[in-house]
């Protein structure tokens, strides 16, 4: 909990961080959710094309799907989904205690 004291010297920096492009980063739960959902709704019934993104999908998630990539292209694939969901979590959970403390600030004054 901050003091009434605290918070008001905090309301000058809630501002700027506010207004600056880079707090805005796309990422959140409700985002995360919502793509999901979009994804899952791929019709294969209708017809649908099959998306790269969903074999990408299926080759880092089934052994039998993986089959299609040799042992060099799959950890080339699977490093990259590593390095993704990494710059997903900095963005989503700040990895230090100053932004820790920062968001926190962010999400009271909001």
């Amino acid at each position: 909990m901050t003091t009434p004291a605290k918070s008001s010297a905090l309301l000058p920096l809630v501002a700027i961080l506010k207004a600056c492009p880079a707090h805005d980063n796309g990422f959140s739960e409700e985002t995360l959710s919502k793509t999901w959902e979009r994804f899952k709704q791929r019709d294969r019934e209708s017809g649908d094309e099959l998306p790269p993104a969903v074999m990408a999908g299926l080759i880092l998630y089934d052994k039998q799907f993986a089959q299609l990539l040799n042992e060099a292209e799959r950890s080339q694939m699977a490093a990259l989904a590593e390095m993704a969901l990494e710059r997903y979590r900095q963005k989503t959970n700040p990895p230090n205690k100053l932004g820790k403390i920062i968001a926190a600030a962010l999400k009271e004054s909001t």
